[in-house]
This record gives structure tokens, C-alpha cells and sequence, in this order.
């Protein structure tokens, strides 16, 4: 009897979590402009119960209870609840209304705002790190001489234990210094049913300057990625990953949140691109960029092992956070 008690308040505060009483994006009104389908940003906030807001200036704002969406005018930059997220396409203004993509509705704002309405189907007992390069593939390489190869080894495998502390089940594509073919990642992950794919990276740049923290999923079908232009052709291959486009988004956020709470580094957002580890990847997948090299003292930090630390809690703890939305979705479903 206790125990369906309990059970009975933990779904009355997923719906408290989840509100579900708004109307689902597919309901809003589409406009076509130039061949391309848009919904208004007044028209997306009435179907979550957020309060729009356009005060003078170059940002428009969503805000309720729950969650907040801030959008930038004319420009492909966006947060969601303080982190930053990259859409596929710029908002524009059009006939006095400002307009975001139905892709971008349905593919980064629906999942984030109703995760339970995605990831219901999902799993959550495996997940597959991916130390990027290894082996003669020495990755990005710093002044100081800081390899990615080693570096991400070592917080992959600091990783491990943090999420093997937690009950889930654990592989590396590679626990040694070793090379790998990139498509021989996404068959390892595969061979091991995973649940959910975390590559790790660090960055680098032609200069010095750029620094923080990035985190990728795949490019939606049609669109480009976030490092070419908007006003590019996007490609219109579907690959193996894009079958979790929304779970992608979820897991994507999770790990870029998680990044900036535990390394504090600058927020560079979630982005898109299509890395083959990505296009490939059997189940929902995230690629991380957790620093760069090209930087002096982000090189520096790498050195120091609380630092490589406090990434590896920051990929176990972005991880956990997907699994546990993995879970309650499971529980409210219907």
C-alpha cells in the first residue's frame, strides 16, 4: 500500500514536471514563405502557456513558470533555460510576426519543452563513451604539446567509474591508445545495444582566441549545420542517427547543461553537425567538444587532472540526467 502511494505522488509530479494541458506543436498554424513552412513565435508560445515578450532590442523572449526560451533577432541563436541553442535556421520577422522553422519547432523546441513525449521509448541502462582519435591519430595538439587523444582518454575512463558508481552498464570504443575507424565506433555501439553514444573531444582554431564548450548532435535532413551558413543548401541524405532527431536534442542539451555546471567554461551552445560518428550512431548520440586546445589556458587546463575531473563528471552527470528523463518518460507514458 505505501509503495502505491508513493508511486501515485511521483506521477502526480510528473505532470506538475510535464504540464501536458497545451495544445501539441503540430496544431500550430504554419506560414510558407519562400518554400520553407514557419509558425509564429505567438502562436508557439500559446501552445506551451508562455508569455511573449518583444522589448526594444534584438532578442525576443518566451517565458513561463517552468522554462523560458530567449530568441535572437535575424540570427540562428537561441537558449533554452539559460543554455544556449543553436536552431537549424534563422527567426525572421514576417508581416509583423516573428517566425522560427516548423523544423525547429518540432525538432529542437517540442522535444525540450515535452521530453516525456519522446523519449518514452527509449533505453537507459547502456551507454557507449567514445574517446575521440587514439593511436597515429593524435587529434588536436596544443603548444604546450597537450594531445586530445590522451586527454579524452583519460576523462573517458574517469567516466566510466562515475557511471558504473551509478548501476549503468559501460563500454569504451578504445581503453588504450589506439587507432579506430570511425564507422568501427558506431558498430561497437551497436554490437553492444547501446542506449545512448557520448564522443569526446577538445577543440581547436586557426587563432588563439576561441574558447568554451560546445556540443553537437546531428544535422536534421534538409538544413544545413551550424558551421556553414544559414543561407546554405542543407543536404538531404538521412542517415542512420537522424531516426532520433528528437531524442538527439534531449541528450544533446542534457550534456551541453551539464558541461557548463561542472567545467564553467563559456556556453558555445548545442550545435548541429554531421560527423560520421554521428550519422552513424544506432541509437540517440552526442558529440563534445569540451575545450580548446588552440587556446593557451584552456591547453593549460588539461594539464591539471582536477580539471579533466570535473569534465568526467560533467559527461556521467549529463548522461544521468538523459537516463533519468529516459526513465520518467517511460513511467508517464500511457
Amino acid at each position: 500500500m505505501l509503495r502505491r502511494i508513493f508511486s501515485v505522488i511521483f506521477l502526480v509530479g510528473l505532470l506538475f514536471a510535464f504540464p501536458c494541458q497545451a495544445a501539441p506543436i503540430a496544431n500550430v498554424r504554419v506560414t510558407t514563405i519562400a518554400g520553407m513552412r514557419f509558425v509564429s513565435l505567438k502562436d508557439v508560445a500559446a501552445a506551451y502557456g508562455l508569455t511573449l515578450r518583444v522589448p526594444f532590442g534584438k532578442k525576443v523572449y518566451l517565458q513561463g513558470k517552468w522554462n523560458s526560451w530567449t530568441f535572437e533577432v535575424d540570427s540562428r541563436q537561441a537558449s533554452f533555460n539559460g543554455t544556449a541553442i543553436w536552431l537549424h535556421a534563422p527567426m525572421m520577422k514576417y508581416r509583423g510576426k516573428w517566425m522560427i522553422t516548423q523544423n525547429d519547432a518540432k525538432s529542437i523546441v517540442d522535444p525540450l519543452m515535452r521530453p516525456y513525449a519522446y523519449l518514452s521509448g527509449r533505453g537507459y541502462r547502456v551507454v557507449v563513451l567514445d574517446p575521440g582519435h587514439g593511436g597515429t591519430d593524435t587529434g588536436a595538439r596544443g603548444r604546450r604539446g597537450v594531445e586530445e587523444k590522451r586527454v579524452v582518454l583519460d576523462v573517458a575512463m574517469r567516466a566510466r567509474v562515475h557511471l558504473a558508481n551509478a548501476g549503468f552498464k559501460v563500454y569504451l570504443t578504445r581503453e588504450t591508445d589506439r587507432f579506430i575507424e570511425l564507422d568501427e565506433r558506431a558498430i561497437k555501439a551497436a554490437r553492444w545495444g547501446a542506449d545512448a553514444f557520448v564522443s569526446i573531444h577538445l577543440n581547436s582554431a586557426p587563432n588563439s582566441a576561441p574558447k568554451g564548450l560546445e556540443t553537437y548532435v546531428l544535422t536534421d535532413v534538409g538544413y544545413p549545420s551550424t558551421s556553414s551558413s544559414a543561407r546554405s543548401r542543407g543536404e538531404k541524405t538521412s542517415y542512420a542517427g537522424n531516426r532520433f532527431e528528437h531524442s538527439n536534442t534531449a541528450l544533446g542539451y542534457y550534456m551541453q547543461k551539464a558541461l557548463l555546471e561542472k567545467v564553467k567554461g563559456e556556453d558555445r551552445g548545442l550545435r548541429r553537425a554531421r560527423f560520421l560518428v554521428l550519422r552513424n550512431a544506432p541509437c540517440p548520440g552526442a558529440l563534445l567538444e569540451c575545450g580548446f586546445l588552440s587556446n593557451p589556458a584552456e591547453e593549460k587546463l588539461m594539464l591539471d587532472a582536477k580539471h579533466r575531473e570535473a569534465i568526467a563528471l560533467a559527461v556521467s552527470k549529463g548522461v544521468i540526467d538523459y537516463f533519468n528523463a529516459v526513465k520518467k518518460a517511460r513511467v508517464a507514458a500511457p
